[in-house]
């Protein structure tokens, strides 16, 4: 009787050559999922950003562009102090500023920075700011474009002038932040 000792060799061959074939797609396609996902990121990272950028902005024209009149009828020296302070107390001398004062939706113009009548805690905190000085100021507030989407931004004025700006942006998982520094002109 002759056995024949290579039936079934070829069958292993295609087995081998098969596992091998398999393992090189499976590692493609992971190379090719971690790309999608370096790819996915840098759009949200993009618009985090953005979204970073847009509070520095907006500290920039508050602090330049709404400076609010005083109890004794002279500008505020900045903007970024009187943000939100009304200083006589009924909304005349900011119109920014919300009293969160629901009988009076005139005054709740600014509903972005000011008013969060929906939450216990507010999204902003002041802490030493007098609108007639702006010599110790920080301002921190949290902006919402949607459930995923916003900034929370922190300005800081200290005793010597120093004007710094703090923002991060958040979009999905992706998070920027941008910070400026403006010393003060001699």
């Amino acid at each position: 009787m002759n056995i024949d000792k290579q039936k079934g060799v070829s069958l292993i061959m295609v087995f081998f050559i098969m596992i091998i074939v398999l393992s090189i797609v499976l590692s493609i396609s992971i190379l090719l999922y971690r790309e999608v996902k370096v790819i996915r990121n840098m759009g949200n990272s993009v618009v985090s950003l953005y979204a970073a950028d847009s509070g520095i902005e907006k500290v920039l024209y508050y602090d330049r562009q709404v400076k609010p009149t005083l109890t004794d009828g002279s500008g505020a020296v900045r903007g970024l102090c009187s943000m939100v302070i009304d200083t006589n107390g009924d909304g005349s001398s900011n119109p920014y500023y919300c009293s969160n004062d629901n009988s009076n939706p005139s005054l709740n113009t600014e509903h972005s920075i000011y008013c969060n009548n929906e939450a216990t805690d507010p999204l902003i905190s002041i802490h030493g700011c007098d609108p007639d000085l702006c010599n110790n100021c920080q301002i921190s507030f949290k902006t919402f474009f949607d459930e995923k989407t916003y900034y929370d931004t922190m300005a800081t004025i200290d005793p010597s002038g120093n004007f710094t700006i703090m923002s991060k942006g958040t979009f999905g998982d992706a998070q920027r932040q941008i910070q400026i520094f403006i010393a003060p002109t001699q």
